[in-house]
């Protein structure tokens, strides 16, 4: 089921170019950019959220493009290169060759589209470490696969970009990443997949700083773990929610980090962290809860991540498995699209089917390639 699944999904990608609208991508919208109306902070935030709200797709009617997204790109190659389709995921890697940031010191990705939060403005062009962590990830994938060194340099010049641009601090025994330059914003989930990549990329080259810096910032966020075992998104009064795949995320980084440094000083609290994931997040048939006190919205974003996190914590919970494929026939079930895509969410009162290119379709499949590369490893 999910092999013709993920096949279906990989076909429409495929089709459309592995291009598409994204679910922040509003002010893209040639009408709206060009009007006064973009000089506000507040009327690009609620231009925003009205677009990523809606079910219905204004995008067509105001003029936003579709496009390729960096982070997108980036784990269609990973999903690519689990299922042994070498080739085609090179072909990805040279896409995201061309489109790195200018500017900044190392290498970097951001997003194709300008972007207004609450706490911060990130115009297209500008790096985030999150984009940047994926990509990154993609190419060392690529490098294990091939020895091509220079995917593994440019897995190291995104670490100098981390190292030299996003250090919000350091003390003695922490520092913490931020999300994006000159902004100060302490998220967690940014912090630790920052780590564990300068973690994977000093297994591959020994240099100590990368263990020292990447050691620091894990730290940091384990220290921010609830005494129930959850996390908190960020530091802000208005990040202090628990949701199921940013919870995801950080799992995920933190296994990743102990097995690429051989450090598993951590191994308990993240047993711990993980129990709670899965106590508190699922129903029993696998359908996903979005934050630790609410069902709605149900989004796929979670169903794709809560795949992914539970074979790469398989070894810490007897459930791991069986909750994967769960969640994964779940999702197909209930949120699969006859051409092949997936929705965006299910809310109490109606299912928004737009098809966002990165936020659904790059996630889902990269969580049925950890499946399938899984089944053929076993």
């Amino acid at each position: 089921m999910i092999e013709t699944s993920f096949q279906a999904l990989a076909t429409y990608c495929k089709k459309n170019d592995f291009k598409g609208w994204d679910l922040f991508d509003g002010l893209n919208s040639r009408i709206f950019s060009a009007s006064p109306l973009y000089r506000s902070k507040l009327l690009r935030l609620a231009w925003i959220q009205f677009f990523k709200r809606s079910p219905v797709n204004f995008r067509k009617l105001t003029l936003v493009p579709k496009g390729l997204n960096p982070k997108g790109l980036g784990l269609f190659a990973m999903s690519l290169l689990a299922v042994n389709e070498i080739e085609e995921a090179k072909a990805l890697l040279d896409r995201l060759r061309g489109m790195q940031c200018d500017g900044y010191e190392g290498i970097s990705w951001g997003y194709n589209f300008d972007w207004q939060a609450r706490a911060f403005y990130v115009p297209m062009g500008k790096p985030t470490i999150v984009t940047t962590v994926f990509v990154a990830n993609a190419f060392l994938d690529y490098y294990d696969m091939t020895r091509d060194v220079e995917a593994l340099n440019i897995a190291e010049g995104c670490c100098e970009f981390i190292l030299k641009t996003l250090v919000l601090f350091e003390g003695e025994e922490k520092l913490c990443f931020g999300y994006i330059p000159h902004e100060a914003a302490r998220i967690h989930n940014a912090n630790m997949l920052g780590a564990a990549l300068l973690g994977r990329v000093y297994s591959y080259t020994g240099r100590p700083e990368l263990l020292e810096k990447s050691r620091k910032a894990m730290q940091y966020s384990v220290a921010a773990l609830n005494p129930d075992f959850s996390w908190p998104y960020g530091e802000l009064h208005h990040h202090q929610f628990i949701d199921n795949f940013h919870t995801g995320f950080n799992l995920v980084a933190l296994k990743d980090w102990m097995d690429a440094c051989d450090d598993y000083v951590w191994e308990d609290k993240l047993k711990d962290a993980y129990r709670y994931f899965l106590d508190t997040f699922w129903q029993e048939d696998g359908c996903p809860k979005y934050y630790h006190n609410s069902l709605y919205p149900i989004d796929i974003h979670c169903s794709a991540q809560g795949m992914v996190t539970c074979e790469r914590l398989k070894d810490y919970d007897s459930r791991s498995m069986e909750m994967a494929y769960k969640i994964g026939r779940w999702a197909i079930t209930h949120m699969q699209d006859r051409e092949g895509f997936f929705y965006y969410q299910k809310t109490r009162f109606f299912t928004n089917r737009i098809p966002y290119i990165r936020w659904g379709q790059a996630w889902m499949m990269y969580g049925f390639s950890r499946l399938l590369k899984n089944n053929n490893e076993n």
